[in-house]
């Protein structure tokens, strides 16, 4: 199962081999595994005397390795605390697919050895030298750690001892991958149970003065902004078409390497000259993207753990706003009924809904409501909200990974162009790129439906983007162009009737912009705890910041720099981690948490 791990880690982050840290951490993981392996066996023949229980830990290993070999296969990451936190809720039934009833095959057989050989060799290995193992195993355990306190850099050391130079340019988020393969499963178990989402501490904004040292370090914009007057009407209807799983390198023009009749509506004049395209994910899946774009916080656990007390939503239904969240999957689905509510949302409205309409119930198969029907409910809702102020999210499923929806009951679709076939053999990959193709005609016709009905009008905020991108997979590796990364770039657009402000399309943002760049549109206050600042405010500009393992990535137009959320250097690293699992609000349930959190502040 070792060898089943990193071989689907090499294809789906495309390593590179000839280099000193690529054989520097396979030969660390298959000697830390190996050992975990062993150690565990021997405690439980040589010392607890119970052959079964050494069965059931070799099996339990193993297991371990398989669904870390299944989570980097569909989603490009192991197991990880988010996931563990919807393990009860989640309808796993979706990720059963062909490739993975093959892997459990192959994990039952391996099962069956390890148990037949502990039975057969259990003498053997009641007479093994545990203590010098352990030692061994403990020394790798505190490897990393020490790694981190920079006491020990093996790979200088491999380097300087082979004389060798070390090969290859390593992003700080594939070096992240080569760890998150070469751990130990069991290691990585624990930690995931250890750092289960909780609530951040909370303060009032006017306490942000206390770490102003910390935020001008990072040039971080949280505090009062003033944001002058983009002179525009009031939106009293606001549209996001929020696609599930899309990457904007999924999309010709923005990735020159396709060919632009595989995405027509994305690829027309008018989208291209309002396509901002450095706009990056900053979390996922969907409700760590959407709690970070609505709190506009890089803390995606912390918010779900809370109370979103920064939600976007929240101040929209303090503005006498209707908010809808309109989702083809059930209401049930990873609780996402009492996820987005408690994010502010009046009114979720999932598959359940949907099933009581005669119309819209044929059209449920699978993630849900097909795409085109769930459209054509928000803009019903639309039509019969025009004289009330209203804020409709819509989250698709028809892209959802890992294998998109391939039945459309009567929904008729243009025929795919041959060079889907011409771009790649893998029919994975072609289904993905079908599923895109499929998506652009059905919100092109989304959006033609509301130019014609007059929906689209100067009152008419709509706004075209995504959840977050496609989680990294071994099928995106086909596509030309698209990069390996663990947070890439989606799509985001702005449409209205009324002219809108004119902004720098190729500057950096993330999803941490969103939020401000809609509260600066609608001319309302921008809270002061909001890491993200408006796309549409001239000279400013905040570090995207975002989390990958246990590590924060800042990106900026000074570099990018990479902080150890364990061991964090010096006081502005460690002012940045504390920030992190901070929030500021005005907020008055924050008064209350601010007396019993006084030992905590940073």
């Amino acid at each position: 199962m070792f060898g089943a791990l990193w071989s689907v880690g090499v294809s789906v982050f495309q390593l590179k081999c000839a280099t000193v840290k690529f054989w520097e951490y396979l030969i660390y993981g298959w000697l830390y595994a190996a050992l975990g392996y062993w150690v565990g066996l021997a405690i439980f023949i040589r010392f607890l005397r119970a052959r079964w229980a050494a069965a059931a830990f070799a099996c339990f290993y193993l297991f371990l390795y398989g669904i870390n070999t299944v989570f980097v296969h569909q989603a490009g990451t192991v197991l990880q605390p988010f996931y563990l936190s919807i393990a009860g809720v989640d309808n796993w039934t979706h990720y059963l697919t062909r490739w993975t009833w093959v892997l459990i095959i192959v994990l039952t057989l391996n099962c069956a050895l390890a148990i037949f050989f502990i039975y057969w060799q259990s003498k053997a290995i009641k007479q093994m030298h545990i203590r010098g193992l352990a030692l061994l195993l403990a020394g790798l355990f505190l490897a990393p750690i020490l790694q981190n306190a920079g006491l020990f850099t093996p790979t200088k050391i491999i380097v300087a001892t082979i004389n060798v130079p070390q090969n290859g340019a390593w992003q700080s988020d594939q070096t992240y991958q080569l760890r998150q393969l070469a751990n130990n499963p069991v290691v990585g178990l624990y930690k995931a149970l250890t750092h289960l989402p909780k609530p951040m501490n909370a303060y009032p904004a006017s306490d942000l003065a206390s770490v102003s040292e910390t935020l001008n370090a990072w040039h971080l914009p949280l505090g009062p902004r003033h944001y002058p007057s983009l002179g525009l009407k009031p939106f009293d209807h606001i549209v996001v078409f929020a696609t599930e799983s899309m990457s904007l390198d999924f999309l010709a023009p923005y990735n020159t390497n396709l060919p632009p009749e595989l995405t027509p509506f994305y690829a027309s004049p008018a989208i291209q000259q309002a396509m901002f395209v450095n706009y990056k994910a900053a979390a996922l899946p969907t409700q760590p993207g959407l709690s970070v774009t609505y709190n506009s916080h890089p803390n995606a656990n912390g918010l779900l753990a809370g109370e979103n007390e920064l939600s976007m939503i929240r101040f929209l239904n303090a503005h006498g706003y209707e908010t809808y969240f309109l989702m083809s999957a059930a209401e049930s689905f990873n609780d996402d009924a009492n996820v987005f509510k408690k994010m502010g949302f009046k009114h979720v409205l999932g598959a359940k809904t949907w099933q009581t309409d005669p119309h819209k119930a044929p059209f449920i198969e699978g993630w849900g409501l097909m795409d085109r029907e769930l459209y054509q409910a928000a803009l019903d809702l639309l039509k019969q909200n025009q004289n009330k102020k209203i804020y409709i999210h819509i989250a698709n499923a028809d892209t959802h990974g890992p294998y998109p929806r391939d039945y459309f009951g009567s929904l008729k679709y243009p025929p795919l162009p041959s060079c889907i076939n011409q771009l790649t053999d893998n029919a994975h990959t072609r289904a993905i790129i079908g599923s895109i193709f499929r998506h652009d005609y059905d919100l092109g016709l989304a959006i033609q439906e509301m130019r014609q009905q007059d929906l689209l009008n100067a009152e008419t905020l709509v706004v075209v983007t995504a959840d977050h991108n496609y989680p990294h997979s071994q099928p995106l590796n086909d596509i030309p162009g698209y990069p390996i990364t663990l947070y890439a770039r989606i799509p985001l657009v702005f449409m209205s009737g009324q002219k809108l402000p004119e902004a720098d399309l190729k500057r950096p943002h993330s999803q941490l912009d969103f939020a401000p760049t809609m509260m600066h549109l609608l001319g309302f206050t921008i809270p002061e705890g909001w890491w993200g600042e408006s796309i549409f405010a001239t000279n400013q500009e905040a570090p995207r910041v975002a989390k990958i393992g246990r590590n924060l990535v800042v990106e900026s137009t000074q570099g990018k720099q990479t902080i150890s959320m364990d061991n964090p250097h010096g006081t502005d690293q460690d002012g940045l981690v504390s920030l992190f699992n901070t929030i500021y609000t005005n907020s008055p349930s924050t008064t209350q948490s601010t007396a019993m959190s006084e030992k905590n502040r940073p």
